[in-house]
């Protein structure tokens, strides 16, 4: 059927610029078409296209976009209803305005059941028509300005994801360095406390008791004590400026560069032991700011006379039981700062229960609650033991300090009968001797293991972001549970993260009893980590449902572990991890191999 163009819509001059709407007038009216067609020339759109029935609509519709179709009911070869049929399947864009007579009242109504727009009644009112075209159009722009900002929200949507995405990504890999950097400073932490002397000499006649306590892993305190002869025993004690790696490096580097004897062996006085000190040290340090204070004692073990010399360090305390304490002042500066610095020494002779007191400046500490060096006078004085004397004045020092402390050195040395003792605890085993006067805590609320049982079911939950500290917790919980009960049920719900270590312990627990374990409220980020390390038979034993979690749920307790312990215990993690394909071997036989690395040290240390 020929298509006829209005003669009051402007089609000979609408081209593709044309930005109206579109209508399709179906008729077979001539008259009527006319009429509606020129009623809506008002509305200004691109084109009103008139056919006389169906079959020639359904053309125009099968090759271009319409916007609303005002149709008729009853026409020739296709009617009204059987084109709404068809459009329904190959074309549902449009919007359908109906014109019917009083006759054909059913089939309109069938019409608006088929989801046409609107129905009026023939003949129409111009005004009626342009009211009902214009209420189409503007549904047109309401669904395609609904579409816009769905797709505006969905892109959002997908840019916030992307987003988390990345920032979950650094988390990792900021976790993992995390990791890296404290198995570095475990490390460094071991060669350090290497420099400290290992037990004290038997010197008869003399006693010496010290206590060495880092603030972190590493610092930047350091003591030594030395038996130069068959007469005369050497004391150290230095404290490099600073906290942590940087204070560690400068007093490694003043071990390295300290020289008590000249070329021939002979032995060099205090003074000139630090002046040549400070030169070497001023030639090695290029950081400003850099510098170490130290004190050096000369001790003739026969005499009792004693040499000594300071650098910058806090003063020295002589305590005589027949008389009242002398400060020690430094006798020249710090280390480093002034390559053409001289040192002075002081001589005393320490009598029969004489005390000499030597420390580093965080027993004096800072704030409110600081101990000064009269303090540590009247305490030496006093009649503490021996033995007790550096745990008395290091919990002194820390009483009330709740934040990041400073390192901790004592020595003390008393003239007369009985043992001696060196204590350098290390910070863990200083936990757990805390730890034993004190109820166990729970985790922290950052990532807490809960564990709970209910008729034949044992539950452990698992929230926020567990890492391998965890990860002993979890399996002794976990075959103390299977040992008392035939199911485990590992609820994850609420776990935000697990880093490798944790990831390979839940894999040796889901396998170690298969029929016993099954995991439950996983979330997509939980099975992205297993589904990126080839965790497939974790994940068969996740169960679509879930069991409610017993209302008793009692808090793990972390229990710390040596290094050796919690070695093995990543070393067994990872080789789990690395055996489930061939990326993952790729990716954790590094770790692999340096952790076993670390634990055969240790086992050979362990030997000697």
């Amino acid at each position: 059927m020929p298509i006829k163009n209005s003669d009051t819509a402007g089609t000979g001059s609408a081209g593709p610029e044309a930005t109206g709407p579109t209508i399709l007038v179906v008729d077979d009216d001539p008259m009527m078409r006319k009429i509606v067609a020129r009623g809506l020339a008002e509305l200004k759109p691109a084109q009103v296209l008139e056919v006389e029935d169906g079959l020639a609509a359904q053309e125009v519709l099968g090759r271009q976009a319409v916007d609303v179709v005002v149709t008729d009911v009853l026409m020739p070869h296709m009617s009204g209803i059987e084109l709404m049929k068809w459009a329904q399947q190959h074309c549902p864009g449009p919007l359908w305005i109906v014109l019917s007579g009083l006759e054909t009242f059913d089939s309109a109504v069938d019409a608006l059941q088929l989801g046409a727009f609107d129905y009026l009644g023939k003949p129409p009112h111009i005004q009626q028509v342009r009211v009902a075209v214009r209420n189409a159009l503007d549904q047109i722009e309401l669904v395609h300005e609904r579409k816009r900002l769905y797709q505006q929200i969905e892109h959002s949507n997908q840019l916030l994801a992307e987003k988390v995405e990345q920032l979950e990504q650094v988390c990792r890999m900021l976790k993992e360095q995390a990791a890296v950097i404290q198995s570095d400073l475990d490390r460094a932490e071991v060669i350090q406390r290497a420099l400290l002397p290992q037990e004290p000499p038997e010197i008869d006649g003399w006693c010496l008791e010290t206590l060495y306590r880092s603030g972190s892993s590493v610092g930047g305190d350091l003591y030594d004590v030395i038996l130069l002869d068959q007469d005369h025993i050497g004391l150290v004690i230095a404290d490099a400026a600073g906290h942590g790696v940087a204070a560690a490096m400068l007093s490694v580097l003043f071990k390295l560069r300290l020289h008590v004897t000249d070329k021939a062996g002979n032995l060099q006085m205090p003074g000139q032991v630090l002046s040549d000190l400070n030169q070497r040290l001023h030639q090695a340090i290029t950081t400003p700011g850099a510098f170490i204070t130290a004190v050096y004692v000369l001790l003739n073990r026969n005499t009792g006379h004693a040499r000594i010399a300071s650098a910058g360090h806090p003063p020295c305390i002589w305590a005589s039981p027949s008389g009242q304490p002398k400060m020690l002042a430094h006798t020249g500066p710090a280390l480093g700062l002034n390559p053409e610095a001289s040192y002075e020494e002081r001589e005393v002779e320490l009598a029969i229960d004489d005390r000499l007191l030597l420390y580093t400046d965080g027993v004096l500490g800072s704030g409110a609650d600081a101990i000064s060096s009269d303090d540590l006078a009247r305490t030496l004085c006093s009649s503490i033991d021996k033995a007790e004397m550096p745990g008395t004045l290091y919990r002194a020092a820390t009483r009330n300090v709740t934040s990041d402390r400073d390192d901790i050195t004592i020595i003390l040395l008393e003239r007369g009968a009985g043992p001696s003792h060196f204590d350098d605890t290390p910070p863990t085993a200083e936990r757990e001797a805390a730890n034993e006067k004190q109820p166990p805590q729970p985790m922290t609320a950052q990532a807490q293991l809960r564990r709970g049982v209910r008729d034949n079911q044992a539950f452990i939950t698992m929230a926020g972001n567990v890492t391998w500290v965890f990860s002993h917790a979890l399996l002794d919980a976990a075959s103390a549970l299977l040992q008392k009960q035939p199911q485990l049920i590992i609820d994850l719900g609420d776990c935000d993260y697990m880093d490798s270590t944790c990831l390979g312990t839940l894999h040796e627990i889901v396998m170690s009893q298969p029929d016993a374990v099954q995991l439950q409220r996983m979330s997509d980020s939980i099975r992205a980590l297993f589904e990126e390390l080839c965790m497939d038979a974790v994940l068969s034993h996740a169960s679509p449902s879930h069991e409610p979690l017993p209302e008793a749920m009692e808090p793990l307790q972390l229990v710390e572990i040596d290094a050796a312990g919690q070695g093995a215990r990543m070393l067994s993690a990872h080789e789990t991890l690395a055996s489930l394909s061939s990326e993952n071997r790729e990716k954790f036989q590094g770790v692999v191999d340096s952790l076993r690395a670390d634990l055969g040290s240790s086992d050979d240390s362990n030997a000697d």
